[in-house]
């Protein structure tokens, strides 16, 4: 009978603690991401959880759901191509409804003259330096988005490689394979000063500036960036980012420039060439050009890649003529492997 009295005491005794328990556990919260003057939902945001460095991507109507940390506040960030990101430290009680609405602004660039030739934006070039600043964050923010799109969304390519070789007297070959990649497989890592791989002119390997490069930290840290101001592109204006080797890559590494679309900062085109080419091995010149597709809105994958390249160095005055290989890649097929996303 004491037995019994002890446990009814203990279990009076811990009901009004364990009932406080429970409504402190963490409930969900949604975050739904507009634009700030349409209210139009804006689908494939990408949503940080900064204590955590989580990403999820908003889906079509521009809403994922996250859960309330014990300590009952988030620190969200959220970006979304084309838009200006957004900081905010969220509590239960901002959440009307269960959901916290982030309105996004447009990015809008300041297009001035720039006055300086270098191909780094420098202090003295301030209207260049923060035109590229402007830029840089939303071509980070794009290729950024592909890794979480491909990561979220997962999926097999069929890419079809076309080879036009001019070497000899029999005249260009053209040579057609098709090749399956996965989205984890698909790009190489990028390696720094290092992009040409191979024990001779005659075999080696270039990995093309594809997509999960730009998204590289680690080749952002080794390049220098400027805004050049706004171009024609297939009657679209665009700006154009250009890009080089930093001061301390000796070796192989990409140059060129990245075309974003001056309305909406999607990015429509890349254009490279290998600087830093040494003259025993590899090609002696290497350029070319990627454009892309969308799969999903606000997102962009690689669809069609150009590239051409010479083995032999450059006659007088720096005349190449035809160069002796040309390669053209193309994204023939896309699957997901899981139900993919809405247009």
């Amino acid at each position: 009978m004491a037995v019994y009295c002890l446990l009814v005491v203990a279990a009076a005794i811990l009901s009004p603690l364990y009932g406080t328990a429970a409504r402190q556990q963490p409930s969900q919260v949604v975050i739904a991401v507009v634009d700030d003057l349409t209210r139009r939902p804006l689908p494939n945001a990408d949503v940080i959880d900064l204590e955590t460095g989580r990403h999820r991507l908003t889906n079509d109507d521009g809403k994922v759901t996250l859960t309330w940390p014990v300590t009952g506040v988030l620190s969200i960030r959220v970006r979304e191509v084309g838009y200006k990101p957004i900081e905010r430290i969220l509590r239960a009680g901002d959440a009307t409804d269960g959901t916290a609405i982030f309105g996004m602004s447009r990015t809008a660039y300041v297009i001035a003259p720039v006055q300086s030739t270098s191909r780094c934006a420098t202090e003295a070039d301030s209207a260049s330096r923060l035109l590229s600043v402007a830029v840089l964050e939303q071509l980070q923010q794009g290729a950024g988005k592909y890794e979480h799109f491909r990561r979220q969304y997962p999926f097999d390519v069929v890419v079809e490689r076309r080879t036009t070789l001019d070497r000899d007297s029999a005249g260009i070959r053209v040579h057609r394979t098709r090749e399956r990649y996965s989205s984890g497989t698909w790009e190489e890592k990028y390696r720094p000063g290092n992009i040409v791989m191979g024990p001779d002119s005659r075999f080696f390997r270039v990995p093309v500036l594809f997509l999960s490069t730009l998204a590289d930290p680690v080749f952002w840290e080794n390049h220098c960036f400027v805004a050049r101001g706004v171009e024609t592109l297939n009657g679209s204006r665009v700006v154009r980012l250009e890009f080089s080797p930093s001061a301390n890559i000796r070796g192989p590494d990409w140059e060129g420039a990245a075309l974003l679309d001056s309305a909406t900062s999607i990015l429509k085109r890349v254009e490279y060439r290998v600087a830093n080419l040494g003259r025993n091995r590899g090609p002696q010149r290497f350029e070319g050009y990627s454009t892309y597709r969308s799969p999903s809105p606000f997102v962009v994958m690689p669809d069609t890649t150009v590239v051409v390249w010479w083995l032999r160095r450059a006659q007088r005055d720096s005349v190449w003529g035809e160069p002796d290989v040309g390669q053209m890649l193309h994204l023939h097929e896309l699957q997901f492997r899981k139900e993919p996303p809405r247009n």
